[in-house]
């Protein structure tokens, strides 16, 4: 059974208990430990990367960028690259997923708290990059169908729907069944 850590804000935070066994049941012979809190920035994960690896997770699922690119919040970008290499290193050698932050609800080019999602995208490319790109769980493309019904994704701007996050958790539970079928990991 591999061990899957889930460590980031609220975008995987609000992985609640029957969202925990549709990934478990979706990605195989898995167990997840939510490691997750609405809130927290990528300094909030550094801070605390090497107390979670102590679990000795086989993946750990990121999501941070959403409250880091919030202007109230800001983490600069190079702090946020950082603090997303110091959190990538305490975890080594697992596998990383991420699980990047959903576009948000725009009025008039502003989002929930100001965020943008031209500058969500680019905090989005870093975390991107630090996992490689076919381990990038991309939301926006998972959420397609969904859009293209014109069914609601966000229930507030920022956090998805019951709906949006099922199409999300299967998305992801792909990734992790085709990263822990790698041989690659311990």
């Amino acid at each position: 059974m591999k061990k899957i850590v889930l460590f980031g804000d609220s975008m995987l935070g609000r992985f609640t208990k029957p969202r925990i066994d549709q990934l478990e049941a979706e990605a195989g012979d898995v167990v997840v430990f939510n490691c997750a809190a609405g809130g927290w920035k990528s300094d909030d994960g550094a801070r605390r990367a090497a107390g979670i690896a102590l679990i000795e997770p086989d993946v750990v699922v990121l999501s941070f960028g959403a409250n880091d690119c919030a202007p109230d919040r800001l983490v600069e970008l190079p702090a946020y690259e950082k603090n997303m290499r110091v959190i990538a290193e305490a975890f080594a050698p697992a596998a990383l997923v991420a699980f990047l932050p959903p576009a948000i609800e725009e009025i008039d080019g502003i989002g929930k708290r100001g965020r943008t999602n031209a500058v969500l995208d680019t905090y989005r490319g870093v975390l991107r990059g630090l996992v490689s790109a076919p381990n990038a769980v991309d939301t926006d493309a998972a959420l397609a169908p969904l859009i293209a019904r014109g069914e609601p994704v966000h229930e507030d701007g920022l956090h998805l729907t019951g709906d949006a996050y099922r199409l999300v958790i299967s998305a992801l539970a792909e990734r992790i069944a085709a990263v822990t079928a790698g041989s690659d990991l311990r």
